[in-house]
């Protein structure tokens, strides 16, 4: 029987020998990331934090920090979306996490890992939650009582949005994607990438 552990192994192993196949030059390009002169290695960007991918020795490390810093399944959704960044540009129209395939049926899943987590933390807190995504170099947007633009990857920007309740109406949020981050990550890892950026905004909110 396969552990699920095995499985993800196996996923990750996968992602490395489809990225040593293709032109490097052009997976940095589609990225939006750099491709380091005389190495296999490309550079992309994660939030505000530049991580080197070093394709020959399998190993992924932020930039100037040891390697092994970059979580294993952190490290699939990298390869994923270098892989798959060709597929398409950004939309500039946001959607649902709904609105991606199969996205309805695994919602109520991403909405415990992301929007709940959110609310349960920062409801009372909203100057805290804008404090953070400022720090992390988001954007703000003009929605809900705190909402801000992060780019988790060059061409994935996920949006939260928070809105505040009173004794009538509870508070309430929303995570969003771009139109086309579906072409780029299938719907699962964009799951993981929500619950990813979730759980580091809530990691600096207790440093």
């Amino acid at each position: 029987m396969t552990t699920g552990r095995d499985s993800h192994d196996d996923a990750l192993s996968q992602a490395w020998s489809r990225i040593a196949r293709l032109d490097l030059a052009v997976l940095a390009v589609n990225a939006s990331g750099t491709l380091s002169p005389g190495a296999r290695k490309v550079l992309v960007k994660i939030l505000d934090k530049e991580c080197v991918i070093d394709i020959d020795a399998r190993t992924m490390a932020y930039s100037g920090r040891k390697t092994g810093d970059v979580s294993p399944h952190l490290q699939v959704l990298v390869l994923h979306y270098i892989e798959g960044s060709g597929n398409a540009q950004l939309a500039n129209r946001l959607v649902s996490y709904r609105d991606f395939e199969g996205g309805a049926l695994y919602y109520s899943a991403f909405k415990a890992r992301t929007i709940d987590l959110i609310i349960r933390e920062f409801s009372r807190k909203p100057d805290l939650l804008k404090h953070i995504g400022d720090a992390i170099g988001a954007e703000p947007m003009e929605m809900g009582s705190v909402s801000f633009k992060a780019h988790f990857f060059p061409k994935m920007p996920v949006v939260i949005v928070l809105w505040l309740g009173d004794d009538e109406v509870p508070a309430s949020a929303n995570i969003l994607f771009d139109a086309n981050a579906g072409k780029i990550l299938p719907t699962e890892d964009l799951s993981v990438m929500g619950g990813v950026l979730c759980n580091w905004i809530v990691q600096l909110e207790r440093v």
